[in-house]
């Protein structure tokens, strides 16, 4: 995620280089045609161009809130997931007065934030499993397809044989079920965004109507404009060209590129948080900002 509070063109321009240099190519194209090589049946100065400008900013901006507001439903997952582990730290701690299960059980929370983290990039969770799980639960973990729920099935067995074994009571465990159903459920919502695009539509009409904007608005200006229409219709149609990829940024919370969520941020917030509660003397350094960017 992108922290800086400054404006930094070099993104904008590194990123969207190419259809810029495109955009500029095709506009001074247009203008020399015009000028030099006296086409001047390329200039349509009836066209409608704040009529169709205005279409399209409010079809982008329709666009570009569904998308956020998918990028800020997740964040308040992430949120939820977080909030609720410190919940069940604190209760297990309060509960169990075996201090070996506790500190298993919220082993097994870090693990299974961290696994989230790497299911929802799709990336291996190899390390979160053996960091903090025992050999033969990262092992059997492994192998299932959702393996954040792997650990959250196996920390139900736990809660299941110490409430057998006399080490909690039922409304001990229910407390703490509750909490672990509130993170199940957060972690639903995390997949339903993951695996439930931006219908087509969303993305693709305002890229065409973007780009036709900017294929239409030289011809519109060129007679107007003279030699200053390149930079004028650029600079127009340049902002179309961010806006449409603001939203195309936002789409996808869990696409591991800089406008992500700052999930590796969060789990090592949540991993600090749960360590200390149980007195480990290994803390990882907290997540800082690398070049305006927190990961």
């Amino acid at each position: 995620m992108i922290v800086s509070r400054g404006i930094h063109m070099g993104w904008l321009l590194r990123e969207n280089a190419a259809a810029l240099g495109i955009l500029v190519s095709y506009d001074v194209a247009v203008t020399c045609a015009y000028l030099w090589l006296h086409w001047h049946w390329l200039s349509i100065p009836l066209l409608p161009l704040p009529l169709l400008g205005s279409a399209i900013a409010l079809i982008l901006t329709i666009r570009n809130n569904a998308a956020y507001a998918r990028w800020w439903e997740a964040r308040t997952l992430w949120g939820a997931i977080l909030n609720n582990s410190r919940n069940f730290a604190r209760g297990v701690l309060a509960q169990i007065d075996d201090a070996a299960l506790a500190q298993h059980l919220i082993r097994c929370q870090i693990a299974y934030a961290l696994t989230l983290r790497c299911h929802l990039l799709r990336i291996s969770n190899a390390d979160a499993l053996a960091s903090y799980l025992p050999p033969d639960l990262a092992e059997s973990c492994a192998k299932a397809a959702n393996v954040p729920m792997a650990i959250q099935a196996a920390m139900g067995r736990a809660l299941a044989a110490a409430r057998l074994g006399g080490k909690l009571d039922t409304v001990a465990v229910g407390n703490l079920d509750r909490t672990l159903a509130a993170v199940v459920d957060a972690q639903g919502g995390l997949e339903r965004i993951k695996n439930t695009p931006l219908p087509r539509q969303y993305s693709a009409l305002p890229l065409v109507f973007s780009r036709a904007y900017c294929v239409m608005l030289p011809l519109g200006l060129v007679k107007g404009l003279g030699l200053a229409m390149p930079l004028g219709s650029a600079l127009i149609g340049f902002m179309f060209l961010i806006l449409n990829e603001v939203g195309l940024d936002l789409e996808d919370p869990f696409s591991n590129n800089m406008h992500d969520l700052p999930m590796k941020a969060i789990t090592r917030t949540l991993e600090i948080d749960l360590l200390q509660t149980i007195g480990a003397e290994e803390i990882p350094p907290p997540i800082t900002p690398q070049a305006g960017i927190l990961a």
